[in-house]
């Protein structure tokens, strides 16, 4: 089985007055992730391990890390 794992890292914004109050992300027209997201499961992956600060550096590294396939 393939998997593909998308980190929306980055993907948080502030509202925008001009846009009616909706992030850029809100407004944007998504038909790709709208097709992913209706093909797809949806699941959660814990990506910064307890004690570390959650940070894009070192959630988007360990997420790498712990998503590789074990032999």
């Amino acid at each position: 089985m393939k998997h593909i794992i998308i980190l929306g890292d980055g993907m948080a914004d502030w509202p925008v007055k001009a846009l009616g109050g909706k992030t850029l992300l809100q407004a944007a027209t998504t038909p790709y992730m709208d097709k992913l997201a209706r093909m797809g499961r949806v699941g959660r992956l814990v990506t910064v391990a307890e004690g570390f600060h959650p940070g894009s550096e070192v959630a988007n590294k360990i997420g790498r890390a712990s998503c590789r396939e074990r032999v």
